[in-house]
């Protein structure tokens, strides 16, 4: 009897740190966050303009670090073509999320900072435009449909650094939706 006591309390010595582990691990990897948003974007001083996206402006992908914490990349490509000519616009951003309630699955406000570049590709007129640009924005995540999707709305700042620089406003709005 002490012998199986024995063999029973080394096992689940044994066993413990790696059940911890595993659970550990778990809880560390997140779900990822699939993501489209309309938005508008009104331009500031000599950039003055107006651009809506609708349906959709950007994708995006966020992969948690943390329950504080989030990676997020962005990418949007538009084509317009006609008369023998097209224009390509593209952009790709980089991000991190900031949530201070540490709700992986959407619930609250976060913060955004950003980096990205933008261009803009004419073909027949040989005009090409690259900018690289830095912003931030804020926003809300409201979660829904058994915590799988989630609305975003957020206001954004960015900043251009070629042709003198440009500043732009943005408001997006958004859904989300979780892996896990």
């Amino acid at each position: 009897m002490m012998k199986r006591l024995f063999l029973s309390a080394l096992s689940l010595a044994l066993t413990a740190p790696a059940a911890e582990a595993q659970r550990a691990s778990h809880r560390g990897s997140g779900p990822i966050e699939l993501g489209i948003d309309a938005g508008v974007t009104f331009g500031l001083g000599n950039g003055s303009g107006t651009i809506v996206s609708l349906p959709t402006q950007v994708f995006r992908l966020g992969y948690f670090l943390s329950d504080n914490v989030e990676l997020e990349p962005r990418v949007s490509i538009n084509s317009i073509s006609g008369g023998g000519a097209s224009i390509t616009a593209y952009s790709m951003e980089a991000g991190v999320l900031f949530q201070p309630a540490g709700d992986r699955v959407g619930k609250g406000l976060y913060l955004r900072p950003f980096l990205g570049v933008s261009g803009v590709n004419v073909s027949g007129q040989g005009g090409n435009n690259n900018s690289g640009y830095a912003g931030a924005g804020f926003g809300l995540k409201l979660p829904f449909a058994d915590r799988r999707l989630a609305t975003r709305m957020e206001a954004n700042y960015a900043h251009g650094f070629s042709g003198g620089g440009s500043n732009l406003i943005g408001l997006l709005i958004g859904l989300s939706f979780f892996t896990r």
